[in-house]
């Protein structure tokens, strides 16, 4: 079953001791990007946590953040943040200018703020902390993968019926492709017969060379390789994993063949279907960006 690149999933764990959060975040992108934002304490954990996230996905821009808290603070040490301090400080100074109210700023004003003073973050190395980790990323990873494969599912039933309305076009375009060259070489044979205007000419040459053009303007090839290329991109749709480069590289002939078939003919009905079939491949195009 094929993967969606956008996709969000979030996943959470409490000990009594400790809580982890995890949220990732997936977008398009050719290759996997990941931007894996921890608190300082979880540094020692960088590398174990992206081995887990290019398990479970392939390709996309992915961002994953974990937050972690210390439930028991009592023992622990507090840092002031002194930025804060001095931009609430001034915002205060500020407010009080601007309203005229009386009175000093007191450290009582400034303690309504509660992120002036902060945990000091210490290094964690701890293998409890480290399956931890493990459990709650990989839980938001496949949170992440449950909406990846839904959305899928959605891209998958558009594609496929867009894949229906050029099979159809197509096999429209064949039928009036059998007449096409007969038409032309009727259409020729008599614009010849007016210019000539009584002229002696060669019939059996003449013959040859309506022939040989309108075996020129026959789409009967295009069409079945066309119909090939659908098959193909529907199979590999149904049946088979990481497609999003293999179907690129299918809709590039299905582009290809598209392009023939409308630079050779000169009927107007098959025109304006090659014009639909290029509708629905561009439409192909960018559902399947979104497919990893």
């Amino acid at each position: 079953m094929p993967l969606s690149m956008t996709g969000f999933g979030r996943a959470d764990f409490n000990n009594q001791k400790y809580e982890i959060n995890v949220e990732v975040k997936n977008l398009n992108n050719r290759f996997l990007d990941i931007n894996l934002k921890l608190p300082k304490s979880l540094m020692a954990y960088e590398s174990m946590l992206k081995e887990l996230i290019k398990n479970k996905v392939r390709r996309g821009k992915l961002t994953a953040t974990v937050i972690f808290r210390d439930l028991n603070l009592t023992n622990g040490n507090f840092n002031l943040n002194q930025e804060s301090i001095q931009f609430y400080y001034k915002l205060l100074q500020q407010i009080k200018t601007s309203t005229g109210v009386k009175g000093e700023i007191t450290l009582d004003h400034l303690l309504h703020f509660k992120e002036l003073i902060e945990p000091e973050e210490m290094s964690k190395e701890d293998e409890e902390i480290a399956e931890e980790l493990r459990l709650v990323m990989n839980e938001a990873l496949d949170n992440l993968n449950k909406m990846r494969r839904q959305e899928a599912e959605n891209l998958q039933t558009d594609i496929l019926d867009r894949i229906g309305i050029i099979e159809r076009t197509v096999d429209e375009v064949y039928q009036k492709s059998q007449e096409n060259p007969r038409a032309e070489l009727q259409k020729l044979s008599n614009r010849l017969q007016e210019l000539i205007s009584g002229n002696k000419i060669d019939h059996d040459r003449l013959e040859l060379e309506l022939a040989l053009i309108s075996d020129k303007v026959d789409i009967t090839e295009e069409c079945v390789r066309l119909k090939s290329h659908l098959a193909l991109f529907r199979d590999v749709l149904l049946h088979r994993d990481e497609i999003g480069k293999q179907l690129t590289f299918i809709l590039q002939e299905m582009q290809r063949e598209t392009n023939t078939i409308g630079s050779k003919t000169t009927d107007i009905f098959i025109s304006h279907c090659m014009i639909k079939v290029k509708d629905e491949l561009e439409k192909l195009r960018e559902q399947i960006q979104n497919l990893e």
